[in-house]
């Protein structure tokens, strides 16, 4: 009885090696392919190779279109934050949010002792060089007659010269404050007025608030009738872009405003691998804001590249790959780095140099 166990027990366990040893040549068959590493060898007669479709990559022409996401932004000049160099209560304000104002144009109206300190030195320093001047001229009369010294006029005219001096620095200084020095009178308050023309976009102030240096200008003015739509375009699509390009700006689904390229940048962002492109638009009805979000279509144009069909990249635990033809049967998994086309094309940026026959179809096979 013993013995009819053990030959039973022999009997199913090489019963099962053969099924499994069966099993294991009917996957190697129906897959039709061996994988060893990176490389991967079709079985002699197998129907897999005809599934597969090769295709020698070389470098061609290849109409693209850009569309990127862009930001707005103000016009460079022509938005002015408008605070204070110096501490200073609000006293008046002139102007409303949302009012078109003027360059020059007076927005409001600040009490600062740093400024009426200014104006006193200005006005004495005028008086004073005014007065140098007038006695200058006099005893210019008395030196050219003999009845003064030539040490004396000397005396004279480098007095004079400190004075006008005085003055001069007194006049930057007051110049600072943004005013016509010939308009200002003693306890005058500041009158703040706007550097550009545009429209009140922004206004924080509070009569009686006190403004200091270092805090935040109270009043923004901006000309937004033409607008910056900044781009990030990706490197190698730079090169089909010039200056002065129309370009199509897509504010939503109903809206689309056309502009064109002012600057391409020069600097490219080592984390996104592109460089800003800004296009300067119309925008008269005011579509366009400040920090809006819109999209970018550049028109569509020719470049030369090396490119392959999507459905010849694959990923991998390291990351993208495409199979190379090393020999009739066997293919070479290399890895690339690849950028979306149009049309399911692919841009290889690094991986291939051009001249390999890779699987454009049916690759799908040998990853099963």
């Amino acid at each position: 009885m013993k013995y009819r166990f053990i030959v039973l027990a022999l009997l199913v366990s090489a019963l099962s090696a053969c099924n499994n040893h069966q099993q294991s040549d009917n996957d190697g068959t129906d897959t039709g392919f061996v994988s060893s590493g990176d490389v991967v060898r079709i079985t002699p007669g197998s129907p897999l190779a005809a599934k597969l479709k090769l295709q020698t990559i070389e470098a061609r022409p290849v109409d693209v279109q850009v569309r990127t996401t862009a930001s707005v932004g103000p016009r460079s000049g022509n938005i002015a934050e408008i605070g204070l160099p110096f501490g200073g209560r609000v006293v008046r304000s002139f102007v409303r949010l949302g009012e078109n104002v003027h360059r020059g144009q007076a927005l409001f109206e600040v009490s600062s002792t740093d400024y009426m300190e200014a104006v006193k030195e200005y006005l004495e320093n005028r008086s004073a060089s005014a007065l140098a001047q007038a006695n200058k001229q006099r005893k210019e009369a008395l030196h050219q007659s003999g009845m003064l010294s030539d040490r004396e006029w000397e005396e004279v005219c480098a007095e004079t010269q400190n004075a006008e001096n005085a003055y001069e620095i007194a006049r930057r200084s007051l110049a600072l404050f943004n005013v016509d020095p010939s308009s200002v009178q003693a306890g005058q308050p500041l009158r703040v007025v706007s550097p550009i023309s545009g429209r009140v976009v922004r206004n924080d102030l509070v009569i009686g608030g006190y403004l200091s240096e270092e805090g935040e200008a109270p009043v923004t003015v901006a000309d937004l009738s033409v607008v910056w739509v900044t781009a990030n375009v990706k490197a190698f699509q730079v090169s089909g872009l010039v200056t002065g390009q129309t370009v199509q700006v897509e504010a939503d689904a109903e809206h689309r405003i056309t502009g064109k390229i002012y600057y391409i940048g020069d600097l490219l962002d080592e984390k996104t691998r592109t460089l800003p492109v800004v296009i300067e638009c119309a925008n008269k009805e005011r579509l366009l804001k400040p920090g809006m979000f819109v999209t970018a279509v550049f028109d569509r144009h020719s470049e030369s590249m090396l490119a392959v069909p999507s459905s010849a990249i694959f990923q991998g635990e390291e990351g993208k790959f495409v199979y190379v033809q090393d020999s009739q049967d066997s293919f070479r998994k290399v890895p690339v780095r690849v950028e979306s086309l149009e049309k399911g094309l692919q841009r290889v940026i690094s991986g291939l140099s051009g001249g390999e026959n890779v699987i454009a179809d049916g690759g799908i096979y040998l990853s099963e």
